[in-house]
């Protein structure tokens, strides 16, 4: 993109970014209504609080949430300020993805699957699931875009490769851990998710995209231990216990979105993150 003139290119990433944004705020009903088991296509989009359908002047990304202050404009509940979060990164995940490809199949790819990642951080932290219903069709499209050159995978061999080998190391684990601690270490959630990343991503950038999940997981699990919020026992009153009776520790992170940033993060600063770590280059 860096190849347009001025005008065109920031026509193209102010354009790109209104896309990310809407689709932003179509991220936010699948965060909200999948793990409900809810259409995400009806009905129409309204207020939690009184369920007023939201008109379209009052449903533009971002804009409309501080027009309106972040209240609904009938009831004046309060909208979540994780509204027009995730809106914003939807509108910068298709900037990034438009600026590294250009306006081409790959750029939507890269982008749906920066999106699809974004709405599993989420929902993840919600309610502790990563669900079949979003992981399966993920891991789907890496293994059908990779014959067409649309994924960092490159071919189709290399997503079978690396989907097996993410599946095939967190099972392991999963299944080691409740072994051995009598407990569940590993949702098998993250197992798939990180089946799908294999597949988009391909085998060899599989460990760093661990490495950079664990670490900042380690830095966030130490720092509410620091600040006196690592409390286990009780979940918060939205998350209901899994089947087995399992609760999640108060204030914890599940582990997906820290799985989520290390694929972007390896996808998208790997030439930065090699300089920093060299030893890394050898999975790029």
């Amino acid at each position: 993109m860096n190849a347009l003139p001025d005008s065109v290119r920031w026509a193209v990433a102010t354009w790109s970014f209104a896309l990310g944004a809407v689709v932003g705020s179509f991220l936010n009903v699948v965060i909200y209504r999948v793990p409900a088991g809810e259409s995400i296509v009806r009905p129409r989009s309204r207020c939690p609080g009184c369920l007023t359908p939201i008109s379209w002047q009052d449903n533009i990304p971002v804009l409309s949430w501080i027009l309106l202050r972040g209240r609904c404009r009938t009831c004046r509940t309060a909208i979540a300020w994780r509204y027009p979060l995730v809106e914003m990164l939807g509108g910068g995940a298709a900037l990034v993805a438009f600026s590294r490809h250009g306006l081409s199949p790959a750029a939507l790819a890269e982008f749906g699957f920066a999106a699809t990642l974004l709405a599993l951080s989420f929902i993840d932290l919600d309610t502790w699931t990563l669900p079949h219903a979003i992981t399966f069709p993920l891991l789907a499209a890496g293994l059908l875009l990779s014959p067409l050159h649309l994924t960092p995978a490159g071919t189709f061999l290399g997503a079978i490769a690396g989907g097996a080998a993410g599946w095939l190391a967190f099972a392991g684990v999963a299944f080691l851990g409740e072994r051995l601690l009598k407990k569940e270490a590993l949702g098998f959630g993250d197992v798939w998710l990180l089946a799908a990343i294999g597949a988009w991503l391909g085998l060899a950038p599989l460990l760093p995209v661990v490495l950079l999940a664990s670490l900042q997981g380690t830095v966030i699990g130490i720092a509410l231990i620091l600040l006196g919020k690592a409390q286990t026992g009780q979940a918060a009153p939205e998350v209901p216990p899994a089947d087995d009776g399992w609760v999640p520790p108060r204030n914890a992170v599940p582990f997906g979105p820290f799985l989520a940033a290390g694929a972007l993060e390896w996808l998208w600063l790997q030439g930065w993150i090699t300089n920093l770590v060299p030893s890394l280059r050898l999975f790029t």
